[in-house]
């Protein structure tokens, strides 16, 4: 295109050279101009189309919550805020105990803690890549739990339940609280569009199939049906909101689903937050669980479709 207006603008200022002796060349070069002026336009219309109506999002770089869904997302924020407060109780909890040398209570708030992480954690994600400093496997690297890279909740989980090493436990302790406090800081600022909440009640699902289903997240301390609920809650906290706005065609479905799991789950349930661990689960239930998990992480990614919530981005050039 630069080389194309360049062009022009030369031939342009040879046709300005000749014009004091020829006013028919200058007729012409205005009619190069005009002609030059519809094809950018053109161009630049077909690149960026004007889309108008209620129905549709316009935007450039965040979303616009429309008005009737901002009572949720600031909900859920708030929700946010209040699940990571209590995984720093927790894990201050966790040090305090381990100080007194009391290693079971110890372990138990680090399942506790992670499990009110877990019950936020795809909006955490949202946010940069806060996750992958505060809750990265050993699994994730090359050297595993010997790289530097390698900490946060399951370092912590690592040194107490693997190493057993009350002093190195609690250093890991220390840093995962700054961070954790950090992240508590920026959400209680932060807000979440529609369009992104209700893509992470699908996302909260897909974190189920990919590795917890299969006992590879918790490994160490065996916890991965607690995880399990905590993800199932944070999703289903999601529909309960939007569930007004959907008809019920498209819920009863959905309500099923997350009964039928809420059903499986209970079976290894000990008490208000707590399950038995990954390893009692049975090959019927994992396979139940896969199926219901698979089948309700696809009717929650219609959603966005079924609200008409559609983006279009808008780019200037």
């Amino acid at each position: 295109m630069y080389l194309f207006r360049t062009g022009w603008l030369s031939l342009l200022c040879f046709y300005g050279e000749k014009s004091m002796r020829n006013k028919t060349t200058i007729s012409i070069a205005y009619l190069m101009i005009g002609l030059l002026l519809s094809q950018v336009a053109v161009a630049k219309a077909l690149r960026s189309p004007v889309q108008t109506g209620n129905e549709i999002i316009i935007a450039k770089g965040d979303i616009l919550t429309p008005e009737k869904y901002q009572k949720i997302t600031t909900q859920y924020m708030d929700y946010t805020v209040k699940n990571i407060h209590n995984a720093i109780e927790q894990l201050n909890h966790l040090k305090q105990s381990l100080k007194n040398n009391d290693v079971r209570v110890a372990q138990m708030a680090y399942i506790q803690a992670h499990q009110y992480y877990e019950t936020v954690r795809p909006i955490v994600i949202i946010f940069g890549h806060t996750d992958r400093i505060i809750n990265s496997r050993s699994n994730d690297f090359l050297a595993g739990v010997k790289d530097y890279r390698f900490k946060g909740f399951h370092l912590v989980e690592y040194l107490l339940f693997d190493q057993q090493n009350n002093q190195a436990t609690l250093n890991a302790v220390d840093e995962l609280l700054m961070n954790l406090n950090d992240v508590k800081r920026r959400v209680e600022t932060e807000q979440v569009d529609i369009v992104k909440l209700i893509q992470s009640s699908a996302d909260f699902l897909e974190m189920i199939l990919e590795t917890k289903l299969a006992g590879k997240e918790n490994i160490y301390s065996d916890s991965d049906l607690t995880d399990i609920a905590a993800n199932v809650k944070g999703s289903q906290y999601i529909i309960d909101d939007i569930i007004p706005f959907l008809p019920h065609s498209t819920s009863a479905p959905i309500m099923k689903n997350f009964n039928k799991i809420t059903e499986i789950l209970d079976n290894y349930k000990i008490k208000t937050n707590e399950y038995k661990p990954y390893d009692d689960l049975s090959a019927k239930d994992k396979a139940a669980l896969f199926s219901v998990l698979t089948q309700q992480a696809y009717l929650l990614a219609t959603l966005r479709a079924t609200l008409n919530l559609d983006v279009y981005y808008k780019y200037q050039y």
